[in-house]
């Protein structure tokens, strides 16, 4: 690709000053809309080891619900994280919002057959010129329930199977009520290899891990223990905001804690 508009795909044209501006915008966004965001203890070196890597990386989200690619926009360009951001976005989108372009959308038609392609040649060109791109994709094609068995299209597949030393990786996201008046966002990072680097071969090694990770962060969930979690964005308030202020005052702290089972006590102890 030449980086020029064409009938299937429209090229991004990245800006750092609107993307960072977006992404302190999104930041205050999640504040308000939600408890805390959270990411799994677990997978967080592997987080942190991915934002300072200069390989290339293909990052595959699960897609539940429209707040996904503000997710992954916050997790690829936080403030510790300086790498080129790639995603794609239905062009038709893209068209009406131009200004996706100058966060690293680029748009091609999902229904054409022959738009992988263009898409495929154009990230390994965007890997070329700077190595230490990522590529963001939900590559689920539509929402689907975190419950639902993980079924991928094959795009991301076929461009890791270009790329030599590609890093993939998973991230799991679930949006969930825990105890406080506003929902949690709660991720969970996963690396994916595959000793059979063929399209067939990342495919199946995606579809394994993607379902994988999506079982660990549902197990996590479940447990509904924060100290799982290292907190990204907290909202700052507790249940109730005029009585977090009384409790403040206090000096005390709104915040409710699940009751656990004896049998978890126990184990914890």
């Amino acid at each position: 690709m030449s980086g020029a508009d064409s009938d299937r795909l429209i090229p991004a044209r990245p800006s750092r000053l609107i993307t960072n501006w977006f992404v302190r915008y999104v930041t205050r966004l999640f504040r308000r809309r939600f408890h805390s965001f959270r990411i799994a203890s677990d997978g967080l070196q592997g987080f942190r080891d991915l934002e300072s890597s200069k390989r290339p990386a293909i990052v595959l989200l699960n897609h539940s619900a429209w707040w996904d690619p503000l997710v992954g926009v916050v997790l690829a360009r936080g403030e510790n994280t300086r790498r080129p951001l790639l995603a794609p976005i239905d062009r038709k989108q893209l068209e009406r919002f131009k200004f996706f372009r100058k966060l690293g959308f680029f748009g091609i038609d999902p229904e054409d057959p022959e738009a992988l392609a263009d898409m495929r040649d154009y990230v390994i060109d965007a890997f070329q010129a700077d190595p230490r791109t990522w590529l963001w994709l939900t590559p689920q094609g539509r929402f689907t329930d975190v419950r639902a068995p993980v079924r991928i299209r094959p795009g991301a597949a076929r461009i890791a199977a270009a790329i030599p030393d590609v890093d993939v990786i998973s991230l799991a996201i679930e949006y969930v009520f825990w105890q406080d008046s506003k929902p949690e966002v709660l991720v969970r990072f996963a690396r994916i290899e595959t000793e059979q680097t063929s399209t067939s071969g990342w495919q199946r090694a995606m579809t394994d891990g993607m379902q994988a990770n999506a079982d660990a962060l549902s197990r996590l969930v479940q447990t509904r223990d924060d100290d799982a979690f290292h907190t990204l964005i907290d909202s700052g308030t507790r249940s109730s905001f005029i009585y977090d202020i009384y409790l403040r005052i206090r000096g005390r702290h709104g915040e409710i804690k699940a009751r656990r089972q004896p049998e978890e006590q126990a184990a914890s102890e």
